[in-house]
């Protein structure tokens, strides 16, 4: 018996002895002493295992409970002591056959990846407590001892206060971590106050940080097209003035109001902080042109200024004259009367006024005339010469239809101005030809939340005073939308929030929910009803407000959402960055912790917004240092794995488009589940290897999430198992790529290796990572020993001395080393780096100098999946040696090995002597390199490692079924309109496989252009020049069938233009339909300058056809080429459509002959070849999404009209041998020419000539 104890690793005499100091005498006797007497007097053999509370807890056991646990207790399950689970333990840990669990962890409780319970974390608690760290205490006995009573927490998310005043108010003394792990499977029982329970001061915290949907400002480019006059309100209480001093206190401005607004519910947006601009103060220029600026940029097109006047007497004026005064600052403007009382009560109540409205008859000379001062200013937005003039009041005006008749009267008489009268659609006042007035303008919340119900009950109150009404945005964006055209002239206005509670302080009303993408959708929806049914010919809407920060309506930037509504502006006034409904992806990582994992999504979603146009959301488990960085591509969210809220919020951006996900690592598979419950498919990336899912606890999550994977992605062969079990899942290997740029530098090399002091003749061997066991740092150390001392290894007697001709071997570790592996470390680690060859910079920003500077790389490493740094290493030239058996690396140098990259190797895993041979051959033969030939080998590498592959790979995976699209642009000396045109590719509302730029030998700065809009856009386009130009645009489409990857074709002309929708729209026309060879959609023309020439071709069409082009259709080709290209083409512009790559090809080839010798028919010729294959379809969509720029000199114009008239002949001729009996056909097509032929003017001998083409 006493052999088992001996031996069973959980007896600590040392221990025994320390804790039992009336034993010391006992010698050797000691194990003898604790198995005859100790465990009855209720002493502890470690300080795990507590013989009392063994029994107490087992009292079947009736002889040595330690003895039993041995034998029995732990294969049962049984506890040694209340904080070590032996079960979770052996589950957790890479525990060996026949060791105790308890004894691994005596043995191991000095590392810190490994934890006795799930609810205790030993390096935390070490780091947080650094006085523990210095003790050389166990934590966990520590923190059972002593750290529960002076408040301290056993993990980061425990909260001891809380615990206790809401669980243990009247248990003082008891441990709550104890506590804890007995009842934190009953309801309601949490570590720490939860996330979702709202205070007001976790309120004001969350909305004044960035939130989920903060945006940095994205100013428009100047190419944005506007889609309509969108106008801001403007008011100008941001100045104090002796009224407001008088009233309010001196010094008042709108920030006083905007300083009392607080959350009286949970998520209740408040206290609203200003960020760009600042609490600004409205006397300075500077601070109105900076207004300006920002609001231009956005698609503001004007602001709405709020105008006091009362009895003659101007209030709040500054601003206005000071934009009169500075006729530089180009902005449009018009006035809004606000003829309201004002009030106390902030509400134009009769309440408490401060001062009224009177509308004395012998004020109105007066104010007609200010009226029309401001209408004299040339930046006054007018509508065909008219001046608007909007009052927000009519009702209020006494005898008003009378008293605007004669307004008007004195406009004509005394300032020869006929303004457009228009009222706010509030107070109940909706129609203008009440008051005689010219339209009306609406004043949301007014009006729109008629009919929404509120939903006070349903928020969870924290201010028991609140009484203000509450509606849904949601709700009253869907009612504005719904809402049918009025039969008098209306401005349509949408309101990014409303919330007057910093005025009314809980009793206003607050429209709560508003988001963004909410916002967007309202004001896009708005700007579409404005075009389909203009304000008198113009399509204006107005958005409420700019600048009302007192009433929860403001444009203005904050700190919660950034420019997120300003963004949202722009993109629904002018479609640039329009978010991609069908391709969104949801980017799932465990942290922002800057490592290697975290930096490949961070990679991965800068290459699938770059690459391919998507836009992704990153979806963290926790926060760090690369957060920014994340932020810098897409939205961040952190959500907690398998609560309500996580699954609730992801159904939310299910709904929102983000219909796929990719889950980075094992170590982010714990949300999987809430993925699959929200309807998200998602792919699985899988970057871990056994030993490290077993250390982290990640073999449960892991198999759940590959059993609900769509497929795993793992970067090397070696990886496809771990973790599947027997899951029918699909794996596919896919390396990962090379996502730093790393090119050998002989500058850099000799920068770095002056800085280390190293000679030409000293070599230097790199290793990087975060320096842990797992990194094999240690390995690395002892392999330096070996260099160090080679007169004492075997190395001497198998390799010639690495140290000796070529001076010194230096070692170098990239990255930071781990404190516990550190301080276990520190003899061997200070003796190394005081010989003057080891060297420890830490984390270095770059990576790539540091390679260039070392003559072989070196990974150490016991497990670790495919490390990037390896991938850099080659691309810097370097050969690179590694244990076999470690992970994806060893295969790669195996594959490379094979295909006679010779100067790798790979050696039996911890064979320090084969590693050290191996790297002094790599060493001999590095240094007969050249510099060009390392960069030549490097440069070969890094194309291998492709990361624009890869992530066109993970997109082709992240899309199953969405077919790949290839946009070329055709452009030669287009420089003038080639930023537009590639900003309305970017802006499609879906992904593309690759956007190409086939420039035919332009002589203007076309190339340059294309290149600046793209990198100002943050795009990758491949740009293809040509030293000589083509002299056919038919033979630029032949080559960009050549150049083109995807299923699909997209030829861009790049003076056209087109709105977002235009290739989404298209292709769910094509959806479903597999014999469709084609799509195209109707077309606006606009001439050179942008202005609409024709709004849709469709009267064209129908010149030819009986209505079959008015509407959505999907047509056979035959029939199609009968109907609409038999006579003339219907398809007049080559970017409005799109082409399957295959049957396009196949019919180039076909016609290849014809196209030789056609110079504007050619595009017609190809139509007609590739819609006569048996079976085809074409779709057609009949909305103008197309944007066609037609010049007055274009090729079809400047052709000689008779070759023109013979080539239209040609074509006819083709399609009349596919339908020879069709006598309808003949007919018409002699009608056309005979009418070209009048149009041209055109005399017998041309017309001969022609007829001949048709013979």
């Amino acid at each position: 018996m006493l052999s088992r104890l001996g031996h069973s690793g959980l007896f600590d005499a040392a221990f025994y002895l320390a804790r039992n100091p009336d034993l010391r005498d006992l010698g050797s006797r000691v194990l003898a002493h604790y198995h005859q007497h100790g465990w009855r007097e209720g002493r502890k053999p470690n300080a795990h295992f507590d013989p009392r509370w063994y029994l107490s807890q087992n009292p079947d056991v009736l002889g040595d409970p330690l003895l039993h646990y041995i034998a029995h207790g732990e294969k049962q399950g049984r506890r040694p002591i209340a904080w070590f689970d032996p079960v979770w333990y052996a589950k957790n840990h890479d525990v060996p056959d026949g060791v105790l669990a308890l004894a691994h962890y005596l043995a191991n409780r000095h590392k810190p990846d490994v934890k006795p319970i799930a609810a205790f974390d030993p390096a935390f608690y070490l780091r947080t407590y650094p006085d523990v760290a210095m003790s050389g205490l166990d934590p966990l006995e520590h923190y059972m001892i002593q750290g529960f009573r002076e408040v301290r927490r056993p993990f980061e998310t425990f909260d001891p206060a809380f615990y206790r005043s809401r669980y243990m108010r009247h248990r003082p003394d008891d441990n709550p971590l104890l506590h804890f792990i007995q009842h934190r499977e009953q309801p309601g029982v949490f570590p720490s106050l939860p996330d979702q329970e709202a205070t007001i001061p976790r309120e004001i915290r969350r909305r004044t940080q960035a939130g989920p949907f903060f945006e940095e400002y994205r100013p428009l480019p100047d190419c944005a097209i506007r889609r309509a006059l969108v106008l801001a309100y403007y008011l100008p209480q941001f100045h104090s003035n002796p009224a407001n001093d008088g009233w309010w206190g001196k010094g008042f401005t709108e920030w006083t109001n905007v300083a009392r607004g607080i959350p009286r519910f949970a998520d209740h947006y408040q206290p609203r902080v200003p960020r760009d601009l600042g609490h600004y103060v409205l006397d300075d220029p500077a601070v109105l042109r900076r207004q300006v600026a920002m609001a231009r940029r956005s698609g503001i097109d004007g602001f709405v200024f709020y105008f006091y006047w009362f009895n003659g007497q101007r209030l709040l004026d500054g601003p206005l004259e000071m934009l009169l005064q500075h006729t530089d600052i180009e902005m449009p403007f018009c006035l809004m009367w606000a003829n309201e009382n004002w009030s106390r009560r902030w509400d134009g109540s009769d309440d408490e006024v401060l001062i009224a409205q009177d509308y004395r008859d012998a004020d109105d000379d007066a104010l007609i005339a200010c009226f029309a001062r401001h209408m004299a200013d040339r930046r006054y937005i007018r509508i065909d010469g008219r001046p608007l003039l909007k009052i927000y009041r009519p009702g209020a005006i006494p005898d008003a239809h009378r008293r605007i008749a004669r307004w008007r009267r004195l406009f004509r008489m005394n300032h020869e101005e006929d303004p457009i009268f228009v009222m706010a659609q509030a107070f109940g006042d909706d129609d203008p030809s009440v008051y005689g007035m010219d339209g009306a303008i609406e004043f949301p919340p007014h009006k729109i939340v008629g009919d929404c119900k509120l939903i006070n009950d349903r928020l969870h109150i924290l201010d028991e005073d609140f009484t203000a009404q509450v509606y849904d945005y949601v709700d009253v964006v869907n009612r504005a939308l719904a809402l049918p055209p009025p039969d008098f002239p209306l401005i349509r206005t949408a309101a990014p929030s409303w919330d007057n509670d910093a005025r009314r302080q809980g009793h206003g009303l607050v429209l709560h929910g508003s988001t963004p993408p909410l916002y967007e959708r309202w004001l896009s929806g708005l700007i579409a009803q404005a075009q389909r049914t203009p304000f008198l010919g113009q399509a204006i809407v107005c958005v409420n407000a700019w600048n009302e920060w007192a009433e929860g309506a403001h444009l203005e930037p904050d700190l919660h959402f950034g420019a997120a509504y300003l963004n949202a502006t722009a993109r629904a006034n002018t479609g640039f960055e329009q978010r991609n409904q069908q391709s969104r992806v949801l980017l799932v990582g465990h942290d922002a912790f800057p490592a290697g994992a975290q930096r490949l999504l961070l990679a991965v979603g800068r290459s699938l917004r770059a690459q391919h146009g998507v836009e992704v959301m990153f979806i963290l488990l926790d926060d760090g240092a690369l957060l920014e960085d994340y932020r810098a591509i897409g939205a961040v969210e952190l959500l907690k794995p398998g609560r309500p809220e996580t699954e609730l919020r992801l159904k939310t951006l299910r709904r929102e488009g983000f219909a796929t996900a990719l889950v980075n690592s094992a170590a982010s598979s714990p949300l999987a589940p809430d993925l699959t419950a929200a309807g998200i498919p998602f792919t699985l990336l899988q970057h871990e290897l056994p030993s490290l899912l077993r250390q982290r606890a990640l073999l449960t999550p892991l198999a759940k999430a590959r059993a609900l994977a769509r497929e795993v992605v793992v970067p090397s062969p070696s990886l496809a198992a771990h973790g599947s079990g027997d899951m029918a899942v699909a794996i596919h290997v896919l390396p990962q790529g090379l996502y730093t740029p790393v090119e050998f530098s002989a500058i850099s090399r000799e920068t770095i290796r002056v800085q280390l002091g190293l000679t030409d003749a000293d070599r230097l061997i790199v290793g990087a990572g975060y320096a842990d066991m797992r990194k094999g740092f240690d390995l690395f150390l002892q392999l330096w020993q070996r260099f160090a001392r080679p007169a004492q290894d075997a190395i001497r007697r198998d390799a010639s001395n690495p140290g000796g001709a070529h001076g010194r071997v230096h070692f170098i570790w990239l990255g930071d080393v781990d404190p516990g592996l550190r301080e276990n470390l520190a003899p061997d680690i200070a003796f190394a780096t005081a010989a003057g060859t080891f060297h420890l910079p830490g984390q270095v920003a770059q990576v790539s100098p540091w390679l260039s500077a070392a003559d072989a790389f070196v990974l150490t490493s016991r497990e670790d999946p495919y490390p990037s740094v390896v991938l850099e290493a080659l691309a810097s030239g370097l050969p690179c040696c590694a244990f076999a058996h470690s992970g994806g690396i060893p295969e790669l140098l195996e594959t490379l090995l094979r295909e006679r990259e010779t100067d790798h190797a790979v050696v039996p895993m911890s064979d320090l002597g084969a590693l050290a041979r191996a790297l002094s051959t790599c060493l001999e033969n590095h240094a007969r390199r050249t510099p060009a030939l390392r960069r030549r080998i490097g440069r070969k590498l890094t194309r291998r490692f492709s990361f624009s592959e890869y992530a066109t790979e993970l997109f082709k995976l992240l899309h199953p079924d969405q077919p790949t699209l290839s946009v070329v642009v055709l452009s030669y000396n287009y420089a003038r309109y080639l930023a537009a045109r590639l900003v309305s590719i970017f802006t499609q509302r879906m992904a593309v496989l690759e956007i190409i730029v086939l420039d035919d030998a332009s002589t203007d700065d076309s190339v340059a252009v294309a290149s600046d809009i793209a990198k100002e856009w943050g795009r990758s386009i491949r740009i293809v020049t040509s030293t000589r130009n083509s002299g056919s645009v038919f033979a630029q489409w032949r080559r960009a069938v050549e150049l083109a990857k995807g299923d699909w074709i997209w030829i861009a002309e790049a003076d056209d233009l087109s709105e977002p929708d235009h290739m989404s729209r298209l292709f769910a026309g094509l959806y479903g339909n597999p014999d469709a060879v084609m799509a195209f959609c109707d077309s606006r023309a606009i001439d050179a300058a942008g202005a609409t020439i024709m709004p849709s071709y469709k009267p064209y069409y129908a010149q030819s056809t009986d209505g079959m082009l008015e509407r959505d259709s999907l047509h056979t080709s035959r029939n199609f080429v009968k109907e609409c290209l038999s006579e003339r083409n219907l398809i007049l512009n080559v970017s409005a459509a799109v082409f399957s790559h295959r049957a396009l090809r196949d019919a180039f080839s076909r016609c290849d002959k014809d196209l030789a010798t056609l110079r504007v028919a050619g595009d017609w010729r190809v139509y007609v070849e590739l819609l006569m294959s048996a079976h085809a379809q074409i779709a057609y969509i009949a909305e103008p999404l197309n944007i066609h720029r037609r010049h007055e000199a274009s090729t079809t114009q400047i052709l000689a009209r008779e070759q023109h008239l013979q080539e239209i002949a040609r074509v006819q001729d083709i399609v009349s041998r596919h339908f020879p009996d069709d006598a309808a056909i003949a007919t018409r097509q002699s009608a056309y020419r005979h009418a070209l032929i009048r149009q041209f003017g055109l005399g017998p001998r041309e017309v001969r000539a022609a007829n001949r083409e048709t013979a």
